[in-house]
Order: structure tokens, then sequence, then C-alpha cells
């Protein structure tokens, strides 16, 4: 586990280096000098027992939390006649990495045939994180779509390696208003705290604007806050996750964009 955390230390440091140099004027200047004088990344993971099998930051701390299920989870889903059937699976080609129709079930599917290790798990989804260590917020449903949108995108941009599944709902909410709003925009909405944000679309674009970001993000917290608020453990949890995700319903999210839509137009 110790050589896990060395790695993912390593490839933290590397993805920080891009990050910085991406977005160097949008993150956060405490946050960005606490990088910059960084010695030693692996302050910012830690392996440990989280009750749940996925990674997440403390955004007080700036820490990635790598799950210990990871390992035990993995170790039964070896047990599986499918486990390793298909080394070379991918969830993704360059053509589809921003915007596709995976799942997590895809997700989970992936790591079963491609014989994932618990080190391979992490590196799929360590980007996403180290977005939130540079100040990208999370927490909230829109937030995290912003946040996987961004993720996606740089990663087509460097090369860099990311599963393409994470939020798929939320992503395609955030690539929609990305459209309407520009990526200029969404790219600062990604590093602002909520009032910022309101005051940033409403300077920029408009009242509507910042109406229909407060109205969606409002609608989604509503769907997403039976998913986001539980903990989900071992194998049950696996399954516990992609049927609690399932539920998820943003369809009054997608009249308010043709609503919008159709304003501007008259």
């Amino acid at each position: 586990m110790e050589k896990d955390r060395l790695e993912i230390a390593k490839l933290v440091q590397y993805y920080v280096s891009i990050i910085l140099k991406e977005y160097k004027d949008l993150i956060p200047v405490n946050i960005k000098n606490r990088l910059l004088n960084t010695s030693n990344f692996l302050d910012y993971v830690k392996i440990e027992n989280t009750n749940t099998i996925s990674l997440f930051v403390t955004m007080d701390d700036l820490v990635i939390h790598l799950p210990l299920d990871a390992y035990k989870v993995i170790n039964n889903l070896k047990e599986l006649k499918e486990y390793g059937s298909n080394k070379d699976n991918c969830t993704h080609d360059k053509t589809n990495m921003v915007i596709n129709n995976n799942t997590f079930i895809d997700f989970v599917n992936h790591i079963i045939v491609s014989g994932s290790t618990p080190l391979d798990y992490f590196k799929e989804v360590l980007l996403h994180e180290v977005m939130h260590v540079c100040g990208s917020d999370g927490g909230s449903s829109l937030q995290e779509g912003f946040n996987e949108l961004k993720t996606r995108e740089i990663a087509l941009k460097y090369n860099l390696y990311t599963s393409c599944c994470g939020y798929p709902k939320e992503v395609k909410i955030a690539y929609e208003l990305e459209l309407l709003f520009g990526k200029e925009i969404c790219d600062q909405l990604c590093f602002l705290s909520f009032p910022e944000r309101l005051e940033l679309l409403d300077k920029k674009i408009g009242v509507y604007a910042r109406e229909l970001y407060l109205n969606i993000y409002l609608e989604m917290e509503k769907e997403f806050r039976p998913y986001m608020d539980r903990n989900y453990s071992g194998l049950i949890g696996i399954k516990e996750k992609c049927d609690t995700y399932e539920k998820i319903d943003y369809s009054n999210v997608y009249k308010l964009i043709k609503q919008y839509n159709k304003e501007k137009i008259v």
C-alpha cells in the first residue's frame, strides 16, 4: 500500500503542475501558493478506512483520501470469471473523452474485465480529485459536473489518464451550460465561491444567466442529495451506489435550459 501511495503522490505532483499551468490565473491565491510551496506531495495522499469505496478530497487540508476498502473489494472481484477477461478494455477514445454515454455501471464493468488493481482504480479517478485539490469546487451536483467536465477536457488536451465515467449525468448538464455560457466563463465558475459565480454570470452575461445557474443548481441538489449523503462500502456498496445514482432524474433541469434558450431567441 505504501508503494501505491508513493506512486499516487508522484502523479499528484505531475497533475498539479499541469493544472497550475492551465488555470494559473483562476486558482485561488492561497491554494496556488500552498501548492507551489509544497515539497512533499505525500502529504496530500492518505490510504485509510473511509467507510466508502469512493475517493474524496477534504478541502480544509487538500488531502486526497484513498479508500482502504478498494483492496478488499477488488480482491473479491478477482473471484469473478470475467475478471481480467479483457485487459485492453477502455471506456473511451479521443473522440468521446469529453461527452459519452458511459455510466458508473460501465466503469465497474471496466474495472472487472480489465483486471484492475486498486492502484489502477485510484489512477482512473485521481485527476478529478486533483482538480479539487487545486481549488475546483465540488460537493454539489452541478459543481461536480463542472469539475468532471474540466477533468476530461484537460485529460484530452494533455493526454492524461482518467476514466471519463465520473458523474455522467452531471457532466452533460455542465457541458450544456458551457455551450450557453462559453468555456472561459465556465472555467472561472469552477474556482469561485457560490456568490462569486452568481455575480460573475450577472456581470458577464446577465441576470437571466444567473437565474438559470441558480435554478439548475437548486433543482439538481434536490435530486442529488439522497445519492451524495450516503456511504457505499464493500461489494454491496457498489451495487447500492449504481442503483441510487440511476434514480437521479434531471429532466426538470433540461426544461429550464430549454426555456432559457427559448427566451433568448425571443
